[in-house]
């Protein structure tokens, strides 16, 4: 929720700035500055989530939402991820807005059942795991 709401004031202040022009997007035939609004929104949202992610999670090796619900990643062998570590495991989780996500979320879901450790996807590329914090 953090990173939407930043992508959305990115968003209008680099519109405001008279930097960025919001396209009028066709939806059924209809030319819509509000879908064309959307589309830039998403655009931003990609990376700032990625470098939120990463950020966060290579330098404390938790999110807001991993510290409010008691957890932290670890690498496997239990010392705090490196920011790659941090990079791969986000960067894998963006395969589940590609037009393939629902067979990646399914995929993740899938490795977490099967993986002795709860691992999704991107924890297996990164060597990392999800972690109750003591």
């Amino acid at each position: 929720m953090i990173v939407f709401v930043l992508a959305w004031v990115f968003s209008f202040v680099v519109a405001s700035a008279g930097w960025l022009r919001i396209p009028d997007v066709d939806v059924l035939g209809q030319r819509s500055p509000v879908a064309g609004l959307l589309w830039v929104v998403s655009i931003f949202e990609l990376p700032m989530l990625l470098l939120y992610m990463t950020l966060f999670e290579g330098l404390g090796a938790r999110t807001p939402g991993k510290l409010l619900t008691g957890c932290r990643v670890a690498r496997v062998d239990g010392q705090p991820p490196t920011m790659g570590d941090a990079f791969l495991r986000n960067l894998l989780r963006l395969l589940w807005i590609t037009p393939f996500g629902p067979a990646f979320v399914l995929l993740d879901a899938w490795s977490m059942r099967v993986t002795e450790l709860d691992q999704r996807m991107g924890d297996l590329a990164a060597g990392t795991v999800v972690v109750h914090a003591r």
